[in-house]
């Protein structure tokens, strides 16, 4: 029964944050999809013979930005729904909470499922225009799904960290305030370049950076193979990433309302 009320409850929660989207479509489904997009068309054209390069190994650069460019939707445009969890531990929501037979969890899984569920379009959009540019995509159809996939899965780790920073400040200006992040992220990665090509801390950074291995997990799955330990790494960082950002999260919100 409790696990039944518990999606009941991630569901009602998930269908006020798809309202929240398509009454302010732009931050929500639009800002996701913008930058990478324009990235991937202003890249390809002014940077295509970086591809000369020893560390591209010979490729082409629209094969090597594609799968880079698709995951940045992920880190871009993320953290829409910390706007209203904030604004519920501002207006004094939580407070209510403690009298309602409402799962506590659902307040932020249920936002989660849509912080993934909504970067998917964005996703998709990104990975048709780099295929119409040449982009190779040696997997076919479901090299695609797997790297849109991944994209929701890092979408719904790195929002983690916009609902632990919005718990903590109470702040409905979380997503604003945080959204240069995710350039310093996105750029300090090897989306756009090898790291080879990098200055020295540049390098040193991109290589210890989990959005790094997830995009290397992304370019092996669709120009190499879906079974990869690339694939696998990029996987199990999401889940620890998730498992981290929500850990700390759902102690956050447990504090919140459980406050006197």
């Amino acid at each position: 029964m409790s696990t039944r009320k518990g999606l009941t409850d991630n569901a009602l929660i998930f269908r006020r944050s798809v309202r929240e989207g398509l009454r302010d479509p732009g931050p929500a489904f639009v800002l996701p999809l913008l930058p990478p997009l324009l990235l991937t068309i202003v890249f390809i054209a002014l940077f295509e013979r970086l591809a000369e390069l020893p560390a591209f190994g010979g490729g082409r650069y629209v094969d090597y930005l594609a799968p880079g460019a698709v995951l940045l939707t992920a880190v871009l445009g993320a953290g829409f729904t910390s706007t209203s969890l904030a604004q519920d531990v501002r207006g004094g929501y939580m407070d209510r909470l403690r009298l309602l037979p409402a799962h506590p969890a659902a307040f932020i899984t249920g936002r989660l499922g849509f912080e993934s569920v909504r970067v998917l379009p964005a996703a998709a959009v990104v990975l048709v225009v780099a295929l119409g540019f040449g982009a190779a995509l040696e997997t076919g159809l479901p090299g695609a799904v797997v790297v849109v996939a991944l994209a929701s899965l890092l979408a719904a780790a790195y929002s983690g960290l916009f609902y632990a920073v919005a718990l903590a400040t109470g702040s409905p200006d979380t997503a604003v305030a945080l959204q240069p992040l995710g350039l310093v992220v996105g750029f300090l990665s090897t989306a756009l370049v090898p790291d080879e090509v990098m200055p020295g801390w540049a390098a040193t950074v991109a290589r210890f950076n989990p959005v790094s291995v997830v995009i290397d997990g992304a370019r092996e799955a669709m120009q190499g193979s879906l079974w990869s330990d690339e694939l696998a790494a990029g996987v199990a960082v999401c889940l620890v990433l998730i498992a981290l950002t929500e850990g700390a999260t759902a102690m956050l919100f447990r504090a919140r309302i459980t406050r006197s």
